[in-house]
C-alpha cells in the first residue's frame, strides 16, 4: 500500500484503524498539523503520513504510572471495560460523553473522575479498543482547544495481549 509507514507494518497496527483516524481528521476540517507537510499528492492521506508526535505508543502508555501529568482517556463504552479491564492510570470517558465531560467545571471533573480536570495545554492521550474511537475523541478534544493531544492508536488490541488481558 503507498504510504504504508514502517510503524505500521512493524507494530501490526490494523491498517484500516489508522486510515480512519487520517479520513477523519481530514474530513472534520481539521487543522493541517494533522497531517504531515512531507507527503506528496498521491500519498498525503495514507497512513504514513500521521505525524508522529500525534500517536502515542506502547512504551509511552506502559509509562504513565511515571507521569501523573499525562491523562490517559479510554472512551469505550464502561460494559467494555468491564469485560476486558483497563489501562492503569486511564480514566473512563465513552466517546459519546467526551465534548460534554471536557467542558465539565474544574471542580465537578475532579469530582467525577478524580483527576485534575487538563488545561488546554495538559497532555491528553485517547485509547479506545482499536485507536478509531480514539482518533474521534482526539479530534473533539483538538476542536475544544486542547493542543497536546495523541491517539493511542494500539489501543486495547495492542496493549491487552501484550499484559495477558482478554481482547
Amino acid at each position: 500500500m503507498i504510504g504504508t509507514s514502517k510503524m505500521v507494518k512493524e507494530r501490526n497496527f490494523p491498517v484500516f484503524a489508522v486510515v480512519v483516524v487520517v479520513v477523519a481528521l481530514v474530513s472534520a476540517g481539521s487543522s493541517s498539523r494533522h497531517v504531515a507537510t512531507d507527503c506528496d499528492a498521491n500519498s498525503k492521506f495514507a497512513p504514513g503520513c500521521i505525524e508522529p508526535r500525534l500517536v502515542a505508543t506502547l512504551a509511552e502508555v506502559e509509562d504513565l504510572p511515571n507521569h501523573p501529568e499525562v491523562l490517559l482517556i479510554d472512551v469505550r463504552e464502561p460494559a467494555e471495560l468491564e469485560a476486558t479491564g483497563r489501562i492503569p492510570t486511564s480514566i473512563n470517558i465513552p466517546l459519546k460523553t467526551v465534548q460534554r465531560e471536557l467542558g465539565l467545571g474544574a471542580e465537578a471533573f475532579e469530582a467525577k473522575y478524580g483527576r485534575k480536570k487538563p488545561t488546554l495545554a495538559d497532555p491528553l492521550i485517547f485509547s479506545c479498543r482499536s485507536g478509531v474511537r480514539a482518533g474521534q475523541a482526539a479530534l473533539q478534544a483538538d476542536q475544544l482547544g486542547y493542543r497536546n493531544v495523541k491517539n493511542y492508536v494500539g489501543s486495547w488490541l495492542e496493549y491487552g495481549p501484550k499484559h495477558g488481558l482478554p481482547v
